[in-house]
């Protein structure tokens, strides 16, 4: 496994990032031609009043899972509000770990070699790089990255690793019951009674079922259940890199400018 993450992980990584360039590139010529934000028409009779940042924010986050989701699919809605908090909160361990990991690198300083379980090493290569970042629960690496912070970091991402079980588990259930974009539920008094069917796409599938295993081997990793399987929990973690910039899970990479144009949309009440 070692091995097969030296080999594969400068491969997936310049995949990532040319697929990433090629999606980026029609917001980039977004930007570079002229756009007006128009909003609420200057002649429009007793328009809404505009609306306050935090209120905004909070239509936009929670609108859509108040009104629609948890009304219209309850199992799927849960799945959706407790698999975000976690995937947002581990994506964003995920990341700082990076950071500090290539900052060490950059400067020469030692880092843990994951394999041999010495605090210390310039075991620089790409698999144990890899076991740091997505082992960051670990005792070892946590240690490593956020030093007297690290059995704190473990216990927050203790949380969202809870709540990405339970959340995907959810989300698992509605994809094998066809649930997925289904309406099972009455969203109000005006559809009551209205179902709709749910869809398999191939996308969701490959990508649910890989975030499953990805969740259980973190958790197996965490347990020190099986000896080494942080490299398989680090190869899937790759291999949605790779898939990232090719299926739906490209919103991660666009999710925050996605937050703040729906916002301002919201304020100028573009959006009711």
């Amino acid at each position: 496994m070692i091995e097969l993450l030296n080999v594969v992980a400068p491969l997936a990584i310049a995949i990532f990032v040319v697929g990433v360039g090629l999606r980026l590139g029609r917001f980039a010529w977004a930007l570079v031609t002229k756009r007006h934000f128009r909003g609420v028409s200057p002649t429009f009779e007793s328009p809404p009043p505009r609306m306050g940042v935090i209120p905004a924010l909070y239509a936009v986050l929670f609108g859509p899972f108040n009104h629609f989701y948890k009304r219209a699919n309850p199992v799927w809605g849960r799945g959706y509000l407790l698999y975000h908090v976690a995937i947002i909160t581990e994506v964003i361990g995920y990341t700082i770990s990076a950071l500090i990991v290539f900052a060490n690198i950059v400067v020469g300083r030692p880092v843990p070699d994951v394999s041999l379980h010495l605090a210390e090493s310039f075991n620089y290569s790409p698999a144990n790089l890899l076991a740091i970042i997505f082992g960051n629960g670990e005792h070892l690496q946590a240690h490593f990255l956020f030093g007297e912070f690290g059995s704190l970091f473990i216990g927050v991402t203790w949380i969202a690793v809870g709540f990405a079980v339970v959340g995907n588990l959810h989300l698992m259930v509605a994809l094998v019951r066809k649930w997925s974009g289904a309406v099972v539920g009455d969203i109000d008094r005006a559809a009551q009674g209205i179902r709709t069917p749910g869809r398999y796409a191939w996308d969701r599938i490959v990508v649910r079922t890989i975030i499953f295993c990805i969740i259980w081997t973190e958790l197996f990793a965490r347990l020190h259940l099986v000896p080494g399987i942080v490299y398989l929990h680090a190869l899937l973690g790759l291999t949605l890199f790779v898939l990232l910039p090719f299926t739906y899970l490209f919103h991660m990479v666009y999710n925050f400018l996605a937050v703040f144009y729906a916002v301002r949309r919201r304020m100028a009440r573009t959006i009711a």
